[in-house]
């Protein structure tokens, strides 16, 4: 007791220098914005509605805000960009079903728990696996979304990383389990239970609860502490007026009790607990439009009225994918051009370090490339915004692709063709522009169109930095509808509706006599 005594003693007088250092909670109410990184395709506890992120988490959030005095923006992306978005200040916190785990507090700061959580397995109806060690046979495989605490739980367990099919969305490990691909899927139970009930009557959580509990929290920057103890009192005050009662009845579907809480370390925020009798407090659950009744069909139903419902949505993506396809045509295939020509060019400086930048983005993946001009360039004075980053990556990309294809295509030309320019007494610049780069193009044009068609499909990856382009569209739809089949059919079709002019060019221009 004393021992605790004294550190509140000294935590109350080191607060003055702490705030005098840290301005995390000064700059959101400056701003008047709490800027909050999300994977929307996680319900009940975060999924996209009617082009708006809602859940169990974004309705917290909403409520945390209210308690800062400030508006709350959620900013969906993949759950890959979700902890770069804070470390680098695109965003102030993340809340997306975060576990907390001794790993991840060494780099992030994390509120006090908010949510009681689990590892569960989700299997076929009739089948018998019901924990992790039921895996341990040789041939049978569990299916987790990649880099989370289902993965890792499953591995603590024993189960091999050969047995393990890691996807980027739960429900895609879901979609798996039903295509008999893998056994089980692993995940957090609210999770499981929430997208097995809209489109997966064919599967069923395993008996016997979660076989690992988690406490769920919210991740700010480790130096931001006056940020984060703000937010704990915030979760404090929503907790016991009642708020949190009802917020868990309208998206966990089941009542609210103490046992809830009970190892959400019930505390206030100095350290004592909070009396029975303020948590006790009696709540109504709340009808919401997640309350609708499980879905009688299979994930491979294909329903037409769903796809006329999204198809504004999936337009809209599919509008910001052409976008970005033909900014980066426009960009990057000029820059490749000079790029070629520096390559083919007389000063040796220039010439190593155009091999140098080609080999660099040749040699290197564009996700890992999209990561570093958003993420990592902030920390060298460069903040760019997710349009602006995405399609800086994919024309310095496509760039150095289309470079070697105008390589190539000049390099083909004989060499005749230079020199009866030089004798007609052009310079090398005319004899290159005149004589060789016309015929240059007439080659290159059909790889070129190709590069076109792989770009508009790779553009699919700049959803990593919050761009909502046909995909990922596809991906929250699917996960919100409880309808993958559906949904990326839908999303396929539209590619394949995008692409079909550009390969149809492809083949006209490939049956064309050459000159």
């Amino acid at each position: 007791m004393l021992r605790t005594l004294l550190a509140l003693i000294l935590f109350g007088l080191a607060l003055p220098s702490l705030a005098q250092t840290d301005d995390s909670l000064a700059r959101v109410k400056a701003r008047g914005v709490l800027k909050i990184a999300t994977d929307a395709t996680y319900p009940p506890f975060e999924f996209m509605e009617n082009d708006n992120v809602v859940g169990f988490d974004a309705e917290i959030a909403r409520e945390l805000g209210r308690e800062l005095g400030v508006q709350v923006e959620m900013i969906s992306m993949e759950w890959s960009g979700v902890f770069a978005a804070v470390e680098t200040g695109k965003c102030d916190l993340v809340m997306s079903g975060v576990t907390i785990t001794a790993e991840r507090k060494k780099g992030n700061g994390f509120t006090r728990p908010y949510f009681l959580s689990g590892q569960i397995l989700a299997r076929k109806k009739g089948s018998t696996f019901a924990k992790p060690t039921d895996l341990l046979a040789a041939g049978r495989t569990a299916a987790v979304q990649a880099e989370t605490t289902g993965q890792f739980a499953m591995q603590k367990a024993g189960v091999p990383k050969e047995q393990l099919h890691k996807f980027d969305a739960l429900q895609d490990a879901l979609l798996d389990v039903r295509n008999g691909k893998s056994d089980v899927a692993v995940g957090d139970e609210p999770a499981l239970a929430e997208i097995i009930r809209k489109g997966y009557p064919e599967l069923e959580l395993a008996p016997g609860g979660p076989f690992v509990e988690e406490n769920l929290g919210i991740v700010a920057r480790k130096e931001a502490l006056t940020l984060l103890g703000a937010l704990n009192l915030a979760l404090e005050k929503v907790l016991i007026d009642g708020r949190y009662a009802r917020i868990y009845e309208k998206w966990m579907h089941k009542p609210f009790t103490l046992a809830t809480v009970a190892k959400l370390e019930a505390v206030k925020a100095d350290g004592t607990p909070i009396p029975v009798a303020l948590l006790n407090t009696a709540t109504k659950a709340v009808a919401s439009s997640g309350d609708a009744a499980p879905s009688s069909g299979t994930a491979f139903t294909i329903r037409p009225e769903l796809l006329v419902q999204s198809l504004p949505l999936l337009l809209s993506g599919a509008k910001l994918t052409l976008i970005l396809t033909l900014l980066t045509l426009v960009l990057g295939v000029p820059l490749g051009l000079l790029i070629a020509l520096t390559r083919l060019g007389k000063f040796a400086a220039l010439r190593t370090l155009a091999i140098a930048y080609v080999e660099a983005v040749r040699g290197t993946p564009l996700l890992m490339q999209i990561y570093v001009i958003y993420f990592v360039f902030p920390a060298l004075g460069l903040s760019l915004p997710p349009f602006i980053a995405g399609v800086m990556a994919l024309s310095l990309n496509a760039a150095a692709y289309s470079s070697e294809i105008f390589r190539a295509g000049i390099e083909s030309i004989d060499n005749g063709q230079r020199e009866a320019a030089r004798a007609l007494g052009m310079t090398g610049g005319q004899a290159m522009r005149y004589v060789i780069l016309p015929q240059t193009f007439q080659r290159v044009l059909p790889p070129l169109t190709n590069e076109a068609v792989a770009l508009l499909k790779d553009s699919s990856l700049v959803s990593v930095v919050a761009l909502t382009e046909l995909m990922r569209v596809g991906k929250e739809l699917a996960t919100t509808a409880g309808a993958p089949t559906t949904i990326y059919l839908a999303v396929a079709l539209l590619y394949l509706v995008m692409t079909l002019p550009l390969t149809a060019l492809v083949r006209r221009l490939e049956q064309r006599p050459m000159k």
